[in-house]
């Protein structure tokens, strides 16, 4: 009668999961299309055919080769970089997103690249069935990993990005999936589950180079393993992944194919190449020279307060336990040690990850962006300690069940109203707490995602029969939007440089500037100029719409 029990809970389990899986999916299908485009569309798209063509021509597949030769022909724009200097970018989302523009014979600018926004998506979606195995995997309790997952999937700024970032998305699903093999690994290192491993966290170096942090924290734990004397990892297993890591880093980075040292460094060197000022706080700072605390301020003002609550609790509660095993580790006794099972040695994992990341990216100057975007895949580890967090509140109110379901329904609902108050802008959300002074005070709209917004409205509201004279009064390249538009709607509108724009009849400002405006004239606004539109969301300035008086 029991057994009953069981196969009827772990049928309605399944159950549940697809019916929550099918509603996010169905979700996503109708709002995809909302969302704006960012500044490297056109580029990524470039990089795309650049390198379809090169691998149609190795390996000898003559009409692909032209057809996509042809495609990289017209792709043009004076201030896109040149492809054949600027592609050490990994192939695995461009590639194949320019193989289905192809094959399904996308012509229309706008459909070719809202295809790109659900594809990414696509790699987003996959990932969260990969983090609930994940949380599955370590909990094996059905609510925290619901609540974990949701956690995951309605974070606000991996919601937004979730339908355009083909590179900090990317990176982060390929992550997921090798954290959750690296899991399996743990677990059971078979053969299989080791070349998988190897597969996915090759793919995810080609993204990012710090994928090779997993390779890495493998030998670390191998050292530990023998250290502590457990015998779990043998010598010819890391052999045996490294193999096949190498296998598979290069054959998926048809860069390095004819000079891997040259490629691999330049490769490095270009994710961390990009210089300029960013706007922290009212101050501006070189891109290299941020302040320790960036990564962590924009961690907090970024994440909704659901997650920090929960998170805070999880890793504290596991850095306490992490530091008594530390301090009584040299204690004569078979329980003294870093981690007494397997599920311990995953929270030591996730652990290290942060650790390691955090210093990183907050100590060794490295070139974060506006923002923190470059660091989007430490959500995977934030979320999995917050998930820890509500693990341990289960086991210490399990008496009282319902009431807590109920709390995370209800706390699930608030972020969900939020996720809805900033669509189709997640990608620029701040938690209720931060005040109107520091959203106002930091580069919001980076990427120029309200940029297509503002001139389908402009176009749309004006009556003017003289085609609209329109400059961009800040650091974005607004004409790589035109591409975006009908025939009619380009007839309807001339866009001029900045230094033009005394000339304009408008003028559009992200509030991204490559300078200090306190200091420079640049970005001045003209005398006969009058601001008639300030497009905010929850009192944070999207951008600025300014109207020629004369």
């Amino acid at each position: 009668m029991k057994q009953n029990k069981i196969v009827n809970f772990q049928y309605y389990e399944k159950f549940f999961i697809i019916a929550l899986f099918s509603v996010y999916f169905f979700v996503a299908s109708q709002i995809f299309v909302d969302y704006g485009f960012y500044i490297d569309e056109k580029f990524h798209r470039a990089n795309g055919f650049y390198w379809l063509n090169y691998l149609s021509n190795f390996f000898g597949f003559t009409d692909l080769s032209q057809i996509s030769e042809i495609k990289l022909k017209e792709i043009e724009g004076f201030t896109l970089p040149n492809i054949g200097n600027w592609n050490l970018y990994g192939v695995i989302f461009d590639v194949p997103a320019a193989y289905f523009e192809i094959i399904l014979k996308i012509n229309n600018p706008i459909d070719y690249y809202q295809m790109r926004h659900f594809l990414v998506f696509i790699f987003f979606f996959i990932s969260s069935i990969f983090f609930y195995q994940i949380l599955k995997n370590r909990f094996n309790n059905i609510l925290v990993s619901v609540v974990g997952l949701t956690l995951f999937i309605l974070t606000p700024r991996l919601f937004g990005d979730s339908f355009w970032n083909n590179k900090d998305i990317i990176f982060l699903s390929f992550y997921t999936i090798s954290l959750f093999f690296y899991f399996k690994f743990i677990d059971n290192p078979s053969t299989k589950i080791i070349i998988l491993l190897a597969l996915f966290s090759a793919i995810g170096t080609t993204i990012r180079f710090a994928g090779i942090f997993l390779p890495i924290t493998l030998i670390f734990f191998f050292i530990i393993d023998k250290i502590s004397k457990r015998n779990e990892i043998n010598f010819k297993t890391i052999i045996f992944y490294f193999f096949y890591f190498f296998i598979f880093l290069y054959f998926f980075w048809p860069n390095v194919w004819a000079d891997p040292q040259g490629a691999l460094f330049s490769s490095l060197n270009l994710q961390m190449s990009w210089k300029g000022n960013i706007n922290f706080l009212g101050k501006y700072y070189f891109s290299g020279n941020l302040p320790y605390y960036y990564l962590f301020f924009w961690i907090v003002i970024s994440t909704p307060l659901i997650h920090l609550f929960f998170f805070t609790f999880g890793f504290y509660s596991y850095a306490k336990r992490l530091l008594l095993r530390f301090l009584t580790i040299e204690q004569n006794s078979i329980h003294n040690d870093l981690w007494r099972s397997r599920n311990e040695s995953k929270d030591f994992l996730v652990f290290i990850n942060l650790i390691f990341f955090m210093s990183v990216l907050s100590f060794l100057n490295i070139n974060l962006y506006n923002s923190w975007r470059l660091g989007y895949f430490l959500y995977i580890f934030i979320i999995y300690f917050a998930s820890f967090g509500i693990y341990l509140l289960i086991i210490k109110f399990k008496k009282n069940i319902l009431q807590l379901s109920l709390i995370f329904l209800t706390l699930i609902f608030f972020l969900t109203y939020r996720i809805i108050l900033y669509h189709p802008y997640q990608s620029l959300y701040f938690n209720a707490l931060v005040p109107t002074y520091i959203k106002n005070n930091v580069d919001v709209d980076y990427t120029g995602l309200s940029s297509f917004h503002f001139l389908k409205e402009l176009i749309k509201n004006e009556k003017s029969n003289k085609p609209i004279k329109i400059a961009a009064n800040s650091w974005y390249p607004l004409w790589r939007m035109i591409d975006l538009l009908s025939e009619k709607e380009k007839s309807k509108i001339i866009i001029l440089a900045n230094d033009q724009k005394t000339q304009a009849t408008y003028l559009y400002s992200n509030r991204i500037y490559d300078i200090d405006k306190r200091y420079y004239k640049k970005y001045d606004i003209p005398s006969n100029f009058k601001k008639i539109k300030e497009f905010k969301i929850d009192n944070t300035i999207i951008f600025d719409v300014y109207k020629r008086l004369d």
